[in-house]
Formats: structure tokens, C-alpha cells, sequence
């Protein structure tokens, strides 16, 4: 994650990878806003969270992490899309709401895009529109390659690059040369305390505001992500993700793009701790994409540069 979502893997900054942040968890959905539907489906025996808002074409949202939440986009692209499109956020396995944490076997981008696929055929959605941001936008790719005939289109936000060594690298290397000598030490800090080792949502939530400012290129635009942790959701974040990164391992997936065929459009941001290399890799091998490169702007596109984001989506949209 970026910070957000950064996608994100939880750790020791200096070696690790990173992870990036979600919010709110329970175990009953929150109540509906007007005009908006949530509740939980079983997928492949599990549990899963999701949440419908907006009206027009639907939008399957696919959050980073993994181990995150979707509400860390949901205020923004409540904001910018809704009016268009009819959102469907979901948590991901062992994300969020979304049962899973402890069937660690499952815990591997396989099952996550056999849950997408089941996700979909039980909203009757023919074919899919995904936009994915971060992990999200990887777990879109690993879909298209699986499920070429399912996809409709893909929107990749600052996604992961298709490639361990495009990816980890340079992400470790930008934030461990973004986070100050005092913000490390805090960060120490926090790591030290009980409360940060019994998931203290506060001790979490003062964490990530002080981690997140390495993956936007203004810092103080952390400020923006609503984190909004609970209990419930902190413990899964690493968890989760520490799993999937593992049974990913140095993953590879350049070569096998031809066969996406679908409309593609990739955002990229400039300052992200995410290679433009990786972003452009991507380009290269998916026939029918085109790639926007976002201009002092981390790895959080729709927060960093609204009105781009929007105008992008929606062009690409309006373009049969």
C-alpha cells in the first residue's frame, strides 16, 4: 500500500517489504449509506465482505495489501466515480471483513483470482471492468492471463509490477531513502511497545501515518488516507500479507500479458515506490494498453492528482 495501499508488506522497513493500509472491520457490516448495499457472500467456503455504491456500469474494485481493506480507497473513489459507475468493493481473503487469515493454504494469488471469478458469476457480471491499485492491480493481471474471456476491461493504479525483481527492489530501496533517521526511530518506537504487539489500532494508525508519507511525493498528503483501524482488521494485515508475498516468492509473469486482449489503462505516478520501469513493462506487453504518467505524484493516483485520475477514467470509459 502505498502508503495506502499501498500494497504493501509489513515489516521491518530496512528489510522487509511493505505494507500499506485499510480500515474498518467488524464482525457486521456497517450500516448501509443511502443508496448503497453490503453484506457478506460465501466464496470457495469463506466469508467475504463486499460493498455496492454508485449506479451505471459496474466497477469491481480490487484493494491492495494483500492483507488490507478496501475502505482505504473507498472515500476518494466514492467521490470520483460513484456518480458514473456503480462500485463493487470487496475484501479480499483474509483481508478486511473477509474471513481466511488462518486457512493459510489458501493464502495464494490462485485462490484469490478463483474468488474473483466466483465473486463474479455470483452478481450475474458477464464479463468484468476491474480496477485494481497496487496488489490489486496484480491480482487484475493474474486474472486476465487466467480468465481472458471474463474481462471486459482493466484500470491498473500504481499496480505491482509483473515481476518480483521490477518490483521489491526498488520499493525497499525508495523507502528505506524516503523515511528520515527521526521517523525510523519512531517508528522503532512504536514496534517496541505492547500495544503495537497486541494490534492497538491507535498505535497502528500513528504508524502507518508516519510509514505512508515514504509512498507520496508531498508527504504531507498521507494526511489524506483514512486508515480507520479496528481490532479486528490490524492483526490481518500482516498475517495475510506476509503469507501471500511468500507463496508468490520471486514471481514472474512477463511474457504471458499477450494474451489480456481487453482494453488497458495503466496509471503510473513519477515519485511512486513503484518503478515507472515496472509501469511500462506492463504497456509493452499488454497489446491494447495505454499508459498516463502522473507528474509529482507517489503512489496514490486519485488522492495526489484527483482530477487527472477522474478525467482519465472517464475518457477511457466513454471510448467504445
Amino acid at each position: 500500500m502505498n502508503p495506502l495501499m499501498f500494497d504493501l508488506i509489513m515489516i521491518h522497513r530496512a528489510s522487509f517489504l511493505i505494507i500499506i493500509i485499510s480500515l474498518f472491520l467488524g464482525c457486521e457490516p456497517l450500516q448501509d449509506n443511502p443508496g448503497e448495499k453490503s453484506g457478506f457472500i460465501e466464496i470457495n467456503q469463506t466469508q467475504h465482505y463486499y460493498n455496492f455504491v454508485g449506479e451505471g456500469d459496474t466497477l469491481v474494485v480490487l484493494h491492495g495489501g494483500p492483507g488490507l481493506s478496501h475502505h482505504y480507497l473507498k472515500p476518494q473513489l466514492d467521490s470520483l466515480l460513484a456518480s458514473e459507475f456503480t462500485l463493487l468493493y470487496y475484501d479480499q481473503r483474509g483481508s478486511g471483513w473477509t474471513e481466511g487469515e488462518k486457512d493459510t493454504i489458501q493464502l495464494h494469488i490462485e485462490s484469490f483470482v478463483q474468488d474473483l471469478d466466483q465473486l463474479r458469476d455470483h452478481f450475474e457480471l458477464s464479463k468484468l471492468n476491474l480496477l485494481g491499485h497496487s496488489f490489486g492491480g496484480l491480482l487484475a493481471m493474474y486474472y486476465g492471463i487466467e480468465f481472458p474471456n471474463k474481462v471486459n476491461s482493466l484500470v491498473l493504479v500504481d499496480t505491482d509490477a509483473a515481476s518480483y525483481a521490477l518490483r521489491t527492489p526498488y520499493q525497499i530501496k525508495m523507502i528505506n531513502s524516503r523515511l528520515t533517521e527521526r521517523q525510523n526511530a519512531y517508528l522503532d518506537s512504536l514496534e517496541q511497545t505492547d500495544e503495537f504487539k497486541n494490534y492497538d489500532p491507535k498505535v497502528y494508525e500513528d504508524y502507518y501515518q508516519t510509514f505512508l508519507t515514504s509512498y507520496f511525493a508531498d508527504p504531507a498528503d498521507a494526511a489524506k488516507v483514512h486508515l480507520g483501524f479496528d481490532s479486528k482488521n490490524v492483526p490481518k494485515i500482516s498475517s495475510t500479507n506476509s503469507r501471500v508475498r511468500s507463496n508468490l516468492g520471486k514471481y514472474d509473469i512477463h511474457g504471458k500479458h499477450t494474451i489480456i486482449d481487453c482494453k488497458t489503462l495503466i496509471m503510473q505516478g513519477n515519485e511512486s515506490v513503484f518503478s515507472v520501469e515496472g509501469a511500462m513493462a506492463i504497456h509493452d506487453q499488454i497489446p491494447n494498453s495505454e499508459i498516463h504518467l502522473f507528474d509529482d505524484c507517489g503512489h496514490f493516483e486519485y488522492i495526489e492528482a484527483p482530477d487527472k485520475f477522474k478525467k482519465l477514467v472517464l475518457n477511457f470509459y466513454s471510448r467504445k
